[in-house]
């Protein structure tokens, strides 16, 4: 494990990951929602933290304004190839980054949204902690924080059969609304919060 957090790669990065995640639900429709629809109509600047091979990124480029700046940002060399592999096909301009969640190169108050999609668990609680406050800092003022991740099961199929994987500390700081806490001590405040499925919670903060 990388210390910034679990570096996907070999047959669990690309393609690979793409198929363990759809088995876990994580399809091009569960990204749509996550990306939600309430998107400005203008080109906006947005990050894709721990994007994987972009599955976000890419639900936000479909609904995002032509020339809109999308980054996505990995800790993994082999998922970041991947998803430059498609990164040509919108007409937003989509940048794919390989670097830690935590290690923001922009300037404060760049972005008009921060996201972040099956990530956050995966690394070290300081990495977690770290991250939120640099969300907080490159966020513009009235900017927006999407944030999807592990919460405690809810009654459904896919609750019921990853219940018995998803103990473990890494886990338990959405169960236990340590993000939100989190976030609002860095001045982001809760704006939506609900399932879109029986074990992943989105929740949106505006700065």
């Amino acid at each position: 494990m990388n210390t910034k957090g679990r570096e996907f790669k070999g047959l669990y990065a690309g393609v690979g990951y793409k198929h363990w995640a759809a088995l876990m639900g994580f399809r091009a429709k569960f990204y749509r929602r996550a990306v939600g629809d309430d998107i400005p109509d203008y080109p906006i600047k947005a990050i894709d933290l721990g994007c994987g091979p972009g599955a976000l990124s890419y639900a936000l480029a479909e609904k995002a304004a032509p020339k809109s700046d999308i980054y996505g940002l990995d800790i993994s060399e082999e998922q970041i190839r991947y998803a430059r592999l498609h990164a040509d096909n919108y007409p937003c301009r989509l940048h794919f980054i390989n670097n830690s969640m935590d290690e923001l190169q922009f300037p404060d108050n760049y972005f008009d949204i921060v996201m972040t999609s099956m990530a956050l668990h995966e690394t070290p609680p300081e990495v977690r902690r770290n991250t939120i406050r640099q969300v907080a800092r490159k966020l513009k003022p009235g900017g927006k924080f999407i944030l999807v991740d592990w919460s405690k099961p809810r009654w459904g199929l896919y609750g019921i059969i990853w219940l018995p994987f998803l103990f473990g500390e890494n886990r338990k700081d959405n169960w236990n609304n340590v993000y939100k806490g989190l976030c609002e001590q860095e001045g982001l405040q809760l704006q939506e919060d609900t399932y879109l499925n029986s074990i992943a919670r989105r929740q949106v903060f505006l700065k």
